[in-house]
């Protein structure tokens, strides 16, 4: 026995033993690196999941912030908004104060009528008028007359007429008198306020036996002095238009 072999005998009787010690420690790293791949790559699996579920957050915020502006602008929308009907009054007002151009004549001589459309009725369009029957009674004359378009034309239309001598208002009765009421009067067996204008508008016109686009059939009068002749203007949405009959 030599030396060398009688050291190492007397070192491993006095170490601790260390069988498969460095078996266990092998194991031991490549464990630790197995877990170390699982949590990298379960750190890749939830780290994908969420970078979309913030991306699908963010379009969600976007989205309601869209969508709750467009509900507080429908809102503001809705109770802003002027009523159809003041809309249609103020059209009204707005075309009675648009002044009369209706001319002043000196004499029959001065009074031209016209102008015409190609199948003779009154006006420059895009409304004309057309004459009809006249009845009379104590009060005056009382003339069945037609306004009518061709195209279509936005209401509401404004009509008033003016005695070219005596200055005197033509005034409406029935179906789309409009303004103030002055006086009342019977015809054929009614009774009628007399008003200073006509208020046409599309949703009431009369196509009946007619290709025109909108017809309103109405009734006018003028006492009994009138001088025989008149003038008239109509007022609409874009247009003005004034013609004479005398």
């Amino acid at each position: 026995m030599s030396l060398r072999r009688d050291t190492h005998s007397a070192f491993d009787e006095i170490a601790p033993s260390m069988a498969g010690l460095s078996e266990r420690v092998v194991q031991t790293v490549l464990t630790e690196n197995s877990s170390r791949h699982r949590r990298k790559r379960l750190m890749f699996r939830v780290r994908g999941p969420l970078s979309l579920v913030a991306v699908f957050a963010l379009i969600a915020i976007v989205a309601a912030g869209l969508i709750g502006g467009r509900v507080i602008h429908d809102w503001n929308l809705f109770h802003n908004s002027v009523p159809a009907g003041d809309s249609y009054q103020s059209q009204v007002a707005q075309l009675e104060a648009v002044p009369l151009r209706i001319p002043t004549v000196q004499s029959f001589l001065d009074c031209q009528s016209g102008p015409y459309n190609s199948v003779g009725s009154y006006g420059s369009g895009p409304v004309y008028g057309d004459g009809g029957t006249a009845s009379s009674n104590d009060w005056g004359l009382y003339f069945h007359l037609d306004a009518y378009a061709e195209t279509k034309v936005a209401g509401p239309i404004l009509v008033r007429a003016l005695d070219l001598y005596t200055r005197q208002p033509v005034i409406f009765i029935g179906q789309y008198a409009a303004g103030p009421a002055a006086v009342s009067d019977t015809f054929d067996g009614h009774t009628y306020d007399q008003h200073p204008e006509l208020l046409l508008n599309t949703s009431t016109s009369d196509k009946r036996f007619t290709s025109h686009e909108f017809v309103w059939p109405f009734v006018d009068g003028v006492p009994k002095s009138w001088s025989g002749s008149t003038g008239w203007q109509i007022d609409g949405i874009g247009f003005s238009e004034v013609f004479l009959v005398c």
